[in-house]
């Protein structure tokens, strides 16, 4: 049996390219996302590098984020592992492995930002891929990066019930890809110890729709979220976060 040296599980992404966009779309291109989600991040990303920006774009999948920057008036450069999916050929695209030293494509050219939407959570190595983000980055950049929450209530319920956080079972394992999860406590120190200070950390989304036909999982949810101490700001289905360069490279 030939031994993996890397885990890479991009099926859905692949079967993806080929497949109708569906209503959770940006200008007929797929969002591999929470629905609303690019919208916030688009947003939030606008409160920190200014219009003409340079921005990397990374897992960019269909290219609907990198589509909504770039009409945002950013200088965007995509990059994902499926290049099939990709579909904006206005928009320059490179095919990464995100596992891999990918900074050293981009030694000639450093990015006022990155936004690494849904993709920590699908690598093998989160420091190393935020240490590649950081060499990246231009000095005082920014990463705006998303992964499933895994301590918001719904999350914590799932795993008192089945011992799996939400987005983090056996079928999304399979499915999505989702091999390694990561609450905000982890995330922080891998962010701190790559270089980056936490600029602002919050969430997005609400009640899951997992949790539908399952009313002890939702009255469980409700409980752990009145016994929770964690800032109501962070406790939606996706963790977000804005992280700044810092002056000495990790």
């Amino acid at each position: 049996m030939k031994t993996q040296t890397t885990t890479i599980i991009v099926d859905q992404y692949k079967d993806a390219a080929y497949a109708p966009a569906g209503t959770n779309s940006y200008k007929g291109l797929r969002i591999h996302a929470l629905p609303g989600l690019h919208t916030f991040l688009a947003e939030l990303l606008g409160k920190h590098a200014r219009p003409g920006s340079t921005v990397l774009d990374l897992a960019a999948g269909s290219g609907a984020m990198s589509m909504r920057l770039q009409d945002l008036g950013y200088a965007v450069h995509a990059a994902d592992y499926v290049k099939e999916n990709f579909k904006p050929r206005e928009i320059k695209f490179t095919q990464l492995d995100l596992n891999d030293d990918f900074s050293q494509i981009f030694r000639e050219k450093k990015f006022d930002a990155i936004v690494a939407s849904e993709i920590i959570e699908h690598l093998e190595n989160p420091r190393h891929f935020l240490r590649q983000c950081y060499r990246t980055l231009a000095p005082g950049g920014i990463v705006v990066l998303s992964t499933p929450n895994i301590q918001c209530s719904a999350s914590l319920a799932s795993f008192v019930r089945a011992g799996e956080f939400l987005w983090f079972s056996d079928a999304d394992y399979k499915l999505q890809g989702h091999i390694t999860p990561l609450s905000a406590w982890q995330l922080g120190h891998c962010l701190g110890e790559s270089g980056f200070k936490t600029r602002w950390l919050g969430s997005f989304g609400s009640a899951p729709t997992k949790m539908d036909g399952s009313p002890r999982l939702k009255l469980l949810a409700k409980l752990l979220n009145m016994a929770s101490t964690i800032p109501a700001a962070q406790r939606g289905e996706i963790l977000v976060c804005i992280a700044q360069k810092g002056v000495v490279s990790p």
